[in-house]
């Protein structure tokens, strides 16, 4: 893939629509295209935090394990998702494992120059934040909506009464 395909492959994400091309070039330079057959085991929970993720095009699951417990998804990933987020916090361990559900072309970007770039570029960083952000939140939610349906028998009710 080339500059200009990995500019047009970013463009088309969900996650980086709408960024000037300024940044877009800058983000191309520090990205690598990936491919991965499906089943395939991308990053592992607890592994050293380096890169992420951008995945173009396929579905992967995000899976924790727990000893005593086993491994369970608690969410799937897909085109123009955001991958890896762990060493964009300075967090050095993987907080979970991806997997491939289906064959996966993505980007990967070096968490570090990812990071300078975000500080060099501050208007770019803020925005790039922003986004993760925004990813942390979606997927926070999604958790809490499986503790619902999970353990919602066992939580207390609410009622919420109007003024």
């Amino acid at each position: 893939m080339n500059e200009h395909e990995i500019i047009d492959a970013l463009r088309s994400s969900s996650f980086f629509s709408e960024l000037p091309d300024e940044q877009l070039h800058m983000l191309a330079e520090v990205a690598k295209q990936v491919e991965y057959p499906g089943n395939t085991v991308i990053f592992q929970e607890h592994e050293p935090a380096n890169e992420v993720f951008l995945v173009l095009s396929g579905k992967v699951a995000l899976v924790i394990c727990l000893t005593g417990k086993g491994c369970r998804q608690i969410m799937e990933v897909g085109d123009g998702e955001l991958l890896g987020w762990s060493p964009l916090l300075h967090k050095h361990r993987l907080t979970d494992t991806a997997r491939t559900l289906t064959p996966v072309k993505a980007l990967t970007f070096d968490s570090s120059q990812l990071l300078k770039l975000c500080e060099e570029n501050p208007s770019f960083g803020y925005e790039f934040m922003r986004r993760t952000a925004m990813v942390l939140s979606d997927r926070l939610y999604g958790v809490r909506c499986q503790l619902v349906d999970v353990y919602g028998t066992n939580l207390p009710e609410v009622v919420l009464e109007s003024d």
